[in-house]
């Protein structure tokens, strides 16, 4: 488990972030508040799966000492995985939910599994210094030309893996359930007008091209038959593939583009 990044915005706030295996866990506690949700640990406790939730040391201030110094209490914060995280942005009333998911797909996501972390600006940056003295050196040169040092920014793992992968089908609900109301027969002519599965051959089995790249992954099952034993290919889509697919047709279904190419 990794320590605590910051993820800010102008209009919702902060978000803190840990790494824990290779993938991020959002403060739930951060998410909520921004979604609208007044019973935060309640909305927590009925929408998230109780699997994917760590409990993380947070420092919290409480007040002031006589001589000026902070009163510090140390709190368990619960973090959320990202598919928690979406679950709370479904189940969420609050008008600005969807502000919210295009921040966290459009940029935090991305910059996250291209550099490992999230550096808002340079404030965060001198935030680290303060609390990080075993990579002040590093940190500070980072400040002075951070361009020359990209290096110290690649401190995390990328965080998409085929552990999270869904079917196509499943994939399909995901997008019902954010407003794209498409089903899997539609979906699987989506991805063969579009070119990411074959059409010809091994109908409906994903190019190598896109699985190289990571968007998706096939399993292989052996099915009984009268005739004998019948593998069947069937492809999933990474968690890396359902946050490049999600934007790229939620577009295309809003704007009309769709129909035309299916």
């Amino acid at each position: 488990m990794n320590g605590v990044s910051v993820f800010t915005n102008k209009e919702f706030g902060d978000v803190s972030v840990i790494s824990v295996d290779g993938k991020p866990y959002f403060d739930g506690i951060d998410v909520c508040k921004i979604l609208g949700y007044k019973n935060k640990n309640d909305a927590i406790n009925r929408h998230c799966k109780k699997d994917t939730i760590v409990f993380h040391d947070s420092v919290l201030v409480t007040g002031k000492k006589v001589n000026g110094d902070n009163i510090k209490k140390t709190i368990k914060r619960a973090f959320i995985s990202e598919g928690n995280l979406y679950r709370l942005i479904i189940k969420s009333k609050n008008k600005e939910a969807e502000k919210f998911e295009k921040w966290v797909m459009d940029e935090v996501l991305p910059t996250i599994r291209k550099e490992g972390g999230y550096y808002h600006d340079h404030r965060f940056v001198e935030k680290l210094i303060r609390i990080c003295n075993s990579q002040h050196r590093d940190i500070e040169r980072l400040i002075c030309d951070r361009k020359a040092n990209e290096p110290y920014i690649n401190i995390g793992k990328t965080v998409s893996s085929s552990d999270n992968a869904i079917s196509i089908g499943g994939f399909a609900k995901v997008l019902k359930n954010i407003g794209v109301d498409i089903g899997r027969n539609r979906l699987f002519a989506w991805f063969r007008a579009n070119g990411y599965i074959m059409k010809q051959g091994m109908e409906n089995q994903p190019k190598q091209v896109y699985i190289d790249r990571g968007l998706f992954v096939t399993r292989q099952y052996s099915i009984n038959t009268s005739d004998g034993i019948r593998i069947s290919v069937t492809p999933y889509i990474t968690g890396k593939g359902q946050v490049y697919f999600i934007d790229k047709i939620r577009e295309e279904f809003c704007y009309g583009r769709f129909y035309k190419n299916v």
